[in-house]
């Protein structure tokens, strides 16, 4: 991975979350210092002279924890499927089909209803990005994210340190990551997005070791369907790893809760520089321990 990494902001993206704002989304303090705080509610318009009805529907009931999930994590990844130069869709069936086979949103979080709202977020986008009030808010997040460039500078060269020999060793299917930071956003929720073989990390916060760990899944997960034979034969209950990684205890649960465990194992290697120089290996070697 030759290319740098640093942090940047979608328009778009940054647009779902202003528009968030004015409709009462409260996780924007979360965890953040009360100045930064007082900051982002400048931004929150008294008196609103745009429509952002259709952005108010993003909180739903299905999700105790973070009732903006999986809504706003969904119009993360459309904005990926829209026309750059105008704000409509473009291969809406692949971004659908995306939506219907991910493995951890349920069938009542995309039904028709799902569907129905979301064909309006072309121009309800549009109408957002258009008023003079988010202007004003990006050209603010814009010189944030280059503070954010300064500040992190150090930690950002660790990570691409690690991403660079992670495609050396490892022959890794993500071939460039980009952090997409946005101040609005939930500082303890992230959602990340692959598009071609770039990966996407959103979030609210910046945090080292969260970047590392979902670029790893990635990274991991085909060494890991190497050895799926050897995974099943195994009644294991790895440590650390919450029931809810064993999705409903089938195959696919059993390989999720391996795979969640071999990214956490590894991630304190990696993180540390030690990288192990034959996953295929390394990981038969850890499943003998659990035999």
């Amino acid at each position: 991975m030759r290319k740098q990494i640093s942090f940047q902001n979608i328009p778009q993206i940054s647009a779902i979350y202003f528009a968030m704002l004015q409709c009462g989304y409260e996780y924007y303090a979360h965890e953040k210092n009360a100045d930064f705080v007082k900051t982002i509610e400048k931004f929150r318009t008294q008196h609103i002279n745009y429509d952002v009805s259709f952005f108010s529907q993003i909180k739903q009931k299905t999700c105790e924890v973070y009732p903006y999930w999986p809504r706003a994590a969904l119009l993360e990844s459309a904005t990926f499927f829209l026309e750059k130069e105008a704000i409509q869709f473009r291969d809406f069936e692949i971004f659908r089909n995306n939506i219907m086979s991910a493995g951890n949103i349920s069938d009542i979080e995309r039904n028709q209803d799902l569907w129905k709202w979301i064909e309006s977020f072309p121009a309800a986008l549009a109408c957002i990005m258009q008023c003079s009030d988010f202007k004003v808010y990006l050209e603010w997040e814009n010189k944030w994210i280059q503070k954010q460039n300064i500040i992190w500078k150090s930690d950002l060269e660790h990570i691409q340190y690690i991403l660079d020999n992670c495609a050396k060793y490892y022959n890794s299917p993500i071939q460039s990551v980009s952090i997409v930071l946005n101040p609005i956003k939930c500082a303890y929720f992230a959602d990340y997005h692959i598009n071609k073989n770039r990966l996407f990390f959103c979030s609210g916060d910046f945090n080292v070791e969260s970047v590392v760990h979902e670029f790893l899944h990635h990274v991991i997960h085909p060494f890991v369907e190497k050895s799926r034979a050897d995974i099943l034969k195994s009644s294991t209950v790895y440590p650390g790893i919450d029931k809810s990684y064993y999705l409903s205890g089938d195959e696919d649960g059993k390989i999720n809760a391996f795979e969640e465990y071999m990214v956490r194992h590894i991630s304190k290697k990696i993180l540390a520089k030690s990288f192990p120089l034959n996953l295929d290996f390394y990981i038969k070697d850890v499943l003998r321990g659990f035999s």
